[in-house]
């Protein structure tokens, strides 16, 4: 605040940001003189007109700056300060209880008082496709998608329109995002987000991937929404488009959102055991065991859009089934073969997409791997062979296969969610109602394919 006080003469705004239940950015700015006030008194806003938050009769409720997380607007004309903001219900001084953010928090903080780790550190991937246009339109009598990238042209010389098999690491002229990569690290190290490296990843037409560092996990949930937005701009700004959508071009490969995760305590990871035949804990192994019990539920927050489970099939690297392997890009929960410190040991959640909602989808995942630990679920050893194979499928749950079979899910197992509070009964809920409103308008509208199969019949 003092620095900012500091700043006032060169700073003009303050931008607060915030996310509504379906994990979508929203923001209010405010001149640099309101930010005293808006500290001490919050901004008031109506949540009625917010996805999944308050009613029009109780829609007033107050945005509260969170100056931890202030950062420089990169994409501003005019100088402005940006902060994630609180929710708060003005009736009762306290937390709004449908506030995504505020889920994590107490998620983060029921982990740490019932495992007694320091925090719990996560590293969320970021892959998406960029593209030079993205056309689509939908009404009663069509249903059109169009999308154009450098790398979709077929007259291109560099050939890379003919690259066969995986463009993952291909290198430029064939990879040709290099450029707009390297600006949207540079962005993110501006807005305190550190960056392991960036690369093509293995989508023919501009699939690339982004790694951050681990952060702590309300940090981590800042910085989906964070880089999301940052994506976005950078690709608006350079003219291009760019989507998060798991499975947005047939036949080649899906965006996740991988999941790397450990509870620390001290300098060290609570998940490694030197003297483990795995290299596990035995927290560890609860852990992933609480993970892979609630995998059919955790998929309706992890994954829930209809697209989610286009990316959910055999045949690539996306799980199919719910077990953990040992350096396998098929499995549910893959233990990295590259770690060789136990004091560093992490293991990573496969399944989820960034069509989730960062922070019930961060907050469901611990409260998932805390029931292990407290049920004490054995996933026993690791398995190995190909997710997909039916040697695989006959030893392992299946993965929805549908957002609709996830929301059932959803429905029949919560209380993990709801016990402690974390999760109100009523989240959940509105959660599958709004949900279910997807399905219902996809399950409702022809599909361009059924005229190739059904229109000669």
């Amino acid at each position: 605040m003092k620095r900012i006080e500091e700043l006032q003469h060169k700073v003009r705004f303050v931008d607060l940001k915030y996310c509504d239940l379906w994990g979508r950015m929203r923001h209010i700015s405010l001149p640099i003189e309101r930010l005293k006030d808006a500290v001490s008194n919050g901004v008031g806003f109506d949540s009625s007109s917010v996805a999944g938050f308050g009613k029009v009769e109780q829609g007033d409720m107050v945005l509260v700056p969170d100056l931890n997380s202030a950062f420089v607007e990169p994409f501003a004309s005019e100088s402005t300060v940006s902060c994630f903001a609180n929710i708060y219900d003005p009736r009762s001084g306290s937390r709004y209880e449908h506030d995504p953010r505020f889920i994590l928090e107490k998620a983060v903080s029921l982990v740490r008082q019932e495992t007694g780790c320091d925090e719990i550190m996560v590293l969320t991937e970021f892959e998406f496709y960029i593209f030079n246009s993205a056309e689509f339109w939908t009404d009663e009598s069509s249903a059109v998608y169009r999308l154009e990238s450098d790398e979709l042209k077929h007259d291109d010389q560099s050939g890379v329109a003919l690259f066969k098999g995986t463009a993952y690491h291909v290198a430029p002229p064939f990879d040709r995002s290099f450029e707009f990569r390297a600006e949207l690290v540079r962005l993110m190290e501006g807005c305190g987000l550190p960056v392991k490296y960036h690369h093509h990843e293995g989508g023919r037409f501009s699939q690339v991937e982004v790694e951050p560092n681990f952060l702590p996990a309300k940090r981590a949930g800042d910085s989906v929404m964070l880089t999301k937005y940052l994506v976005r701009n950078l690709a608006f700004k350079q003219g291009k488009s760019a989507t998060f959508m798991p499975k947005p071009i047939f036949n080649e490969p899906g965006s996740g959102m991988h999941i790397h995760q450990f509870l620390k305590k001290g300098d060290r990871s609570l998940f490694g055991d030197q003297k483990s035949r795995t290299g596990l804990s035995r927290l560890a192994l609860y852990y992933i065991g609480g993970i892979l019990t609630h995998v059919p539920a955790l998929c309706a927050l992890t994954n829930p859009s209809t697209n989610s489970y286009r990316r959910l099939v055999p045949g690539y690297e996306a799980p199919t089934e719910a077990f953990f392997s040992v350096a396998n890009r098929t499995a549910a929960i893959r233990i990295p073969g590259y770690i060789r410190s136990q004091k560093k040991m992490a293991i990573e959640f496969r399944i989820p997409d960034a069509t989730a909602n960062p922070y019930l989808s961060l907050a469901a995942v611990l409260l998932a791997g805390l029931d292990g630990i407290k049920r004490k679920i054995d996933p026993g050893l690791p398995k190995t062979g190909r997710g997909g194979t039916r040697e695989m499928r006959s030893a392992s749950q299946p993965v929805p296969t549908s957002l609709s079979q996830a929301l059932e899910e959803l429905r029949r197992d919560h209380r993990f969610l709801t016990a402690a509070g974390v999760f109100t009964e009523e989240t959940v809920e509105k959660w599958i109602e709004l949900k279910m409103l997807e399905v219902e308008a996809i399950a409702r509208r022809p599909h361009p394919w059924e005229f190739n199969l059904y229109y000669g019949c």
